[in-house]
């Protein structure tokens, strides 16, 4: 997927694709080396991941190395990088297995300015995104999670196998990270049931 100009992440396919102005020298977060990225024509830009999925994606599908940069990131250690309009800061995350192979998936922790976005595609077999021995545990317990982003196609019979699971895994992250919100990658409506789950934040009093 895309990070827009504002680092807000964009799932790009051929059907919305004239509906997205994407950046030609953009940013692109691989989440899983199982399937071939939509690259939109004429895009030259850089594609980050860990450098498993990036030596998987490659050897898999042979990109095209004069058109297309690849940074490979180190789990759980933050880097800056530049959007179109802003500076964000992302930390890719291991999500343990997909559920279609034995393939490594990861997500990715975005932070514009002092707002975290995690950003899944697909949940697998791990929910535990920041391990408890790991320093970077103790940020994202100080700072939270505000908001989550889902892929709705689980919702909009997109997806055949594995929906339930991934429907059951989206609730368990939700109660478990309590975010503000929760959003899909499409921008389209989710269920009302979602929203519910996220952090409610108090009304601050009036003064007498």
């Amino acid at each position: 997927m895309f990070l827009d100009a504002y680092g807000a992440p964009k799932d790009v396919t051929p059907d919305n694709l004239h509906d997205y102005t994407y950046d030609l020298h953009g940013v692109m977060l691989l989440t899983s080396a199982d399937y071939e990225l939509f690259i939109p024509p004429r895009w030259h830009g850089t594609i980050y991941s860990t450098e498993e999925l990036l030596d998987s994606y490659r050897k898999r599908f042979k990109p095209d190395s004069a058109l297309l940069t690849f940074h490979a990131m180190e789990p759980y250690e933050p880097e800056l990088i530049c959007c179109e309009r802003c500076v964000v800061e992302i930390t890719a995350l291991p999500a343990g297995q997909t559920l279609y192979s034995s393939s490594e998936i990861v997500v990715f922790l975005v932070k514009i300015y002092e707002v975290n976005t995690l950003i899944t595609k697909e949940l697998g077999t791990e929910l535990n995104f920041f391990p408890s021995n790991h320093h970077y545990h103790v940020r994202i317990m100080n700072e939270g999670i505000d908001i989550l982003y889902v892929d709705d196609k689980i919702y909009t019979g997109q997806v055949g196998s594995g929906v339930s699971y991934q429907h059951q895994c989206v609730q368990n992250l939700l109660k478990k990270l309590q975010p503000l919100g929760v959003k899909s990658l499409s921008g389209k409506p989710l269920p009302d049931q979602l929203l519910g789950m996220c952090r409610k934040v108090e009304p601050a009093a009036k003064k007498s």
